[in-house]
């Protein structure tokens, strides 16, 4: 069983599915291209080009969060989610300079 798991998590086709499946589930920008731009859930820009550059203004990354509910919780289940880089990191500024206007 693991090493099927290990074999699973060195797929490059797996883990660029994941990465996909992610970049889905974040908001469409109205007026720009679906495939190149995105919002993250808190409303930080990024480009689908972009991905794991910390250097870069619209740099995101993958994390795996739980999902919402009891279900969730109890199953222990997460799922994963692209987010811009400045929201993984520790010193998260309280007004963020690469969030959009609302």
């Amino acid at each position: 069983m693991e090493a099927l798991l290990a074999r699973i998590a060195q797929d490059p086709f797996a883990i660029l599915q994941g990465r996909v499946e992610a970049w889905e589930r974040c908001a469409r920008i109205p007026g720009c291209d679906k495939a190149v731009w995105r919002q993250d859930a808190q409303g930080r820009v990024i480009r689908w080009a972009d991905f794991g550059d910390r250097f870069s203004r619209y740099g995101w990354e993958v994390a795996s969060r739980p999902r919402p509910g009891v279900l969730g919780r109890a199953l222990a289940v997460k799922r994963q989610e692209a987010v811009h880089w400045r929201g993984l990191t520790a010193e998260t500024l309280s007004i963020d300079p690469f969030r959009q206007a609302a």
